[in-house]
């Protein structure tokens, strides 16, 4: 087993905090994802558990015992880094080897070829082997980088946002590569990026990180529906979330979002009643809004007007002004608008998001 366990862990580096009492669980075989912007905090957690970085103060598990005060080599990690590391001076095998061949490993020449070209064969690399990194693509020295990690057969392998200096078509094609990967050798894999899209199509479960801190943890399918908080929401998306501010009102027993001269209905009167008259964000994804020239008969709409259009192949983003905010929409390219066009924004009511201004705190998500 190769599960890890964070218990009250905290880093500092002189008086800065970068991980703030860090209790998480990564289970045995798991692909666990780490999301979070530059400086959250990703990489730090990684090179703790490598070793790289001491904890300030906590416990960090693997396997049933306590590894904060083992070296780096006794504790079965394998990590890729952002950039690739290779030596340039050796040939993909030789990098692919170099691990096998450190210093206190005993592993005969036969094993040593035999575990470089099955781990070859796997990336799709076999041909490569006599090259320099030199002498191959992006992708290409990026699956060595993989190989040279994943040849030691880890019981944990690290990964710092391996994809992050490669094109798009490239990243959706590693994407493949290490979803396959990790079906072929059934290691713990925890993977750092701050591309949600990433996120979301690798990990089994998720965590969004923010200045040193855990937001939410869980699977794709719930960070992305039910975000426990605003900051969460804001996360996942390109383009983002929509906000409009406003508060909660109440029209006898109807719940109501009201900002400016608009009022819009909402559901789960009884739980709403307890956040009367608090200051809300009411959040709305760009996919679950329909543009309307002329007012929809069903009050889940917004009037607004047509700030800018940009053309993006398969769907146009259109942003237009509700309440002095910019609003984004994603709409078919068919659909031409005009720059201070009157449109209304519709959209189905179970897609609408609540949020509390003061904490972020979700009070109403997709499905509610």
């Amino acid at each position: 087993m190769a599960n890890i366990i964070f218990q009250h862990v905290r880093k500092c580096y002189g008086d800065h905090e970068v991980i703030d009492d860090l209790n998480l669980e990564i289970r045995d075989r798991e692909f666990f994802v780490i999301l979070g912007e530059s400086g959250a905090g990703k990489t730090t957690i990684l090179k703790m558990i490598a070793g790289v970085e001491p904890v300030t103060s906590g416990t960090i598990i693997l396997d049933g015992q306590p590894i904060e005060n083992l070296a780096p080599e006794k504790r079965d990690c394998a990590m890729v880094f952002e950039t690739y590391a290779l030596y340039p001076h050796l040939s993909v095998f030789e990098n692919i080897a170099f691990p096998l061949r450190a210093p206190g490993r005993r592993i005969d020449e036969d094993r040593i070829k035999q575990a470089v070209v099955r781990v070859a064969r796997t990336l799709g690399i076999e041909a490569f082997l006599d090259r320099r990194p030199a002498a191959l693509s992006g992708g290409q020295r990026q699956r060595v980088s993989l190989g040279r990690a994943l040849v030691r057969q880890p019981a944990v392998f690290l990964m710092d946002e391996p994809l992050s200096h490669l094109d798009a078509r490239l990243r959706n094609e590693m994407r493949t590569e290490i979803k396959t990967m990790r079906e072929s050798f059934g290691t713990t894999i925890v993977y750092v990026t701050h591309d949600y899209s990433e996120a979301l199509a690798l990990g089994d479960r998720i965590a969004i990180l923010h200045q040193g801190r855990i937001e939410q943890v869980g699977t794709p399918s719930q960070v992305f529906r039910r975000p426990a908080n605003r900051l969460v929401a804001e996360s996942l998306g390109d383009p983002p979330m929509n906000f409009l501010s406003g508060i909660i009102e109440f029209d006898q027993n109807r719940a109501l979002f009201a900002t400016g001269n608009l009022q819009i209905p909402l559901f789960d009167n009884a739980r709403l009643r307890a956040y009367e008259g608090e200051k809300v964000w009411l959040g709305l994804r760009p996919q679950h809004i329909r543009l309307e020239r002329n007012r929809p008969d069903n009050p889940f709409n917004l009037p607004s007007k047509l700030f800018v259009q940009e053309l993006m192949g398969d769907h146009t983003v259109a942003s237009v002004l509700v309440e002095d905010r910019l609003f984004t929409a994603l709409c078919k390219p068919a659909q031409v608008y005009h720059i201070d066009e009157p449109l209304y924004l519709e959209w189905a009511p179970e897609h609408l998001y609540l949020f509390l201004e003061e904490t972020g705190e979700t009070l109403l998500a997709e499905g509610d």
